[in-house]
């Protein structure tokens, strides 16, 4: 049985003006991330559902399993997942102290990116975080792998990660993780949201 879990990340976008602030909460097969006062996002990988809430415009959008999975199939054929070696992240060798971790310095190389990781072994229970989160992204039939690495494919937890991607390079750098008990309520809609329809994918 997993342990409930929150974290805090930040998030800076180059060319962007501030830092966003992520707060994910984990509780068994349930997830909540915070973006901000932006965004919210629900999910459950026992049926892969997920739901978007985007509070500025009270609008709620329904991504089912059979939604996310032809997405992130038409993703994969985009980025020909099957053709192509998986990258994996490699040790560059360098460390480095961030936010009061040990880290060693991880590069990795994709077809759309490339990005640095700092790992640090020094956290007692990464290895039930990162299985938290690659269990949520296999739930929705997530290619991520092709995008960028798995949590899995480190040997530690990610204290900090730069990725650049078409051009565009984000820096997260991680800001807390607790293991407390995290709420039930946490994981009911907010009311008065208005159902918003997605468009039709090819082929469905």
């Amino acid at each position: 049985m997993f342990a409930d879990w929150v974290l805090v990340q930040k998030t800076s976008v180059e060319g962007s003006s501030g830092t966003q602030e992520m707060t994910i909460k984990l509780k068994g097969e349930k997830a909540r991330m915070d973006l901000g006062t932006q965004m919210t996002l629900l999910s459950d990988s026992t049926n892969g559902e997920m739901k978007m809430y985007l509070h500025a415009q009270k609008m709620a959008v329904n991504l089912n399993a059979d939604t996310m999975k032809s997405a992130m199939a038409l993703a994969g054929q985009f980025l020909g997942k099957n053709d192509e070696k998986i990258a994996k992240p490699e040790a560059t060798g360098q460390k480095e102290k961030v936010s009061g971790y040990d880290a060693e310095i991880y590069h990795w190389k994709g077809k759309l990116g490339t990005g640095r990781f700092w790992v640090t072994a020094d956290f007692p229970a990464y290895k039930e975080i990162n299985a938290l989160q690659d269990k949520m992204a296999k739930g929705m039939g997530n290619p991520a792998a092709n995008l960028a690495p798995q949590a899995s494919d480190f040997p530690g937890m990610v204290v900090k990660s730069e990725m650049e991607m078409l051009g565009k390079k984000t820096t997260t750098e991680l800001v807390s993780v607790k293991q407390e008990p995290v709420s039930d309520e946490a994981f009911k809609a907010p009311e008065g949201y208005q159902e918003m329809k997605l468009p039709g994918l090819p082929g469905k």
